[in-house]
């Protein structure tokens, strides 16, 4: 499937980390299916606008993390879900037994951000 196809929505509560992935991965030629500010507002994006990937980072404690994880998929089980995270002992593997596909561990570098973006994408 072309890149331009894939429909990603970015989610966050640091604005400037949601333009940079805004910019990157639209450079990349992947579609932005919207920006969502607030766990509750990315919930109703995914309803509304059916998403192919959803990349988040949310200041948020673990358990709500995997909710929210779990949550996406009661929306679409097929949406790829990658969240950002900061370097915790054991929280990635909770988020991928919870449904993420992947996660992506601060710092990263927009080619490790292409990179995941490509790893999860659908393929036809």
């Amino acid at each position: 499937m072309h890149r331009s196809n894939i429909s990603v929505i970015v989610a966050g509560d640091i604005p400037f980390l949601n333009e940079l992935l805004k910019m990157t991965i639209q450079e990349a030629q992947f579609t932005i299916a919207g920006v969502a500010s607030t766990p509750e507002k990315l919930l109703e994006m995914c309803r509304t606008d059916k998403p192919d990937i959803v990349i988040f980072d949310f200041q948020i404690k673990e358990i709500e993390c995997i909710r929210l994880v779990e949550s996406i998929l009661d929306i679409d089980a097929n949406i790829a879900i990658i969240v950002i995270t900061e370097a915790v002992h054991g929280h990635a593997e909770k988020l991928l037994v919870s449904g993420a596909r992947a996660f992506l561990q601060k710092p990263f570098s927009t080619y490790d951000i292409i990179d995941i973006l490509d790893k999860v994408s659908p393929i036809e």
